[in-house]
């Protein structure tokens, strides 16, 4: 009995601990954040530029208006973007053979409220993803995200080049809604997931290729996969992206800030930017499933 009385006034007196400690929080400088992705595709390529805001801010970013921006090839040909809806996203329509060249170096000048910034990425090869198949597959239980117990379960197949240190990300669509929450970044190294795992010049591994699941598949569901050829600091860009965002729980690690390549021309200028810079080609299958042509359950 004494025991039982002792740990309940142990347990009164670490509640009894419990303090609230309001925190000041002074808002820091405002700086541009550019979001500039562009790849091969001949589509319409578009560089956002918006305004940071403070931490606890819940309302949508300010977008920076009245930029000049520009793409350049290495032989230095200009793709100027232009900011056509006036809402900082700015837009750019290339034109077949004309655009981003096979392992050049590419720039982003910004010029923004007479500061003047840029950025270097080079775009890198990407394998062509071969087919895509799947199997009958069904959970023990409902899973827990309301997705379907019984369905299919895809995988692609596409080999890395011979030659170490490709880069990779891996996105999905299922009908058309594209599977990219930050737990879901889909990284590659060679065909593994990372720097030294002698994966180089082979298929890619199994969870690589499974991963574009984002629940079970059902008959007459379109899927669609993207690789994506990356540098590699954007590998390492997008790896502590996932990692930031997922940080959590009493396990977490203390929170750092996200490099970025976006540089001031003038290195005495106070004014820094945020954001980074990217060139990627792109390969792409598309199909529809059909439950006739799927595997039957391992």
């Amino acid at each position: 009995m004494k025991k039982v009385i002792s740990i309940i006034g142990l347990a009164i007196g670490l509640i009894s601990c419990e303090q609230v400690i309001d925190l000041e929080v002074k808002d820091g400088v405002n700086q541009l954040v550019v979001d500039a992705w562009i790849t091969d595709e001949i589509k319409e390529q578009s560089v956002k530029l918006t305004i940071s805001q403070p931490y606890f801010e819940e309302s949508d970013p300010k977008p920076a208006l009245g930029a000049e921006v520009i793409v350049f090839n290495q032989d230095s040909t200009a793709h100027v973007f232009t900011d056509k809806d006036n809402d900082g996203v700015y837009t750019y329509k290339p034109k077949v053979g004309k655009f981003l060249k096979d392992n050049e170096q590419v720039a982003l000048y910004v010029k923004y409220e007479n500061e003047e910034y840029y950025s270097l990425s080079q775009l890198k090869r990407v394998p062509k993803i071969d087919s895509v198949g799947y199997e009958v597959f069904s959970f023990p239980i409902t899973p827990p995200d309301g997705g379907p117990k019984d369905g299919f379960l895809a995988q692609f197949y596409a080999n890395d080049f011979a030659g170490a240190g490709d880069t990779y990300l891996l996105r999905s669509y299922k009908n058309d809604t594209l599977r990219f929450r930050p737990a879901d970044i889909t990284l590659a190294y060679d065909a593994g997931f990372s720097p030294g795992s002698k994966s180089d010049g082979l298929m890619f591994i199994l969870p690589i290729r499974q991963s574009l699941n984002q629940t079970l598949f059902l008959d007459k569901d379109k899927l669609k996969v993207e690789l994506f050829s990356i540098p590699t600091e954007a590998y390492y860009y997008l790896l502590q992206l996932r990692q930031e965002s997922s940080n959590g729980g009493i396990f977490a690690t203390p929170l750092s800030n996200i490099p970025t390549n976006i540089i001031n021309l003038n290195s005495k200028s106070t004014k820094k930017a945020l954001g980074a810079f990217f060139v990627s080609k792109v390969s792409t299958f598309e199909t529809t499933i059909e439950k006739s042509k799927a595997k039957p359950k391992q």
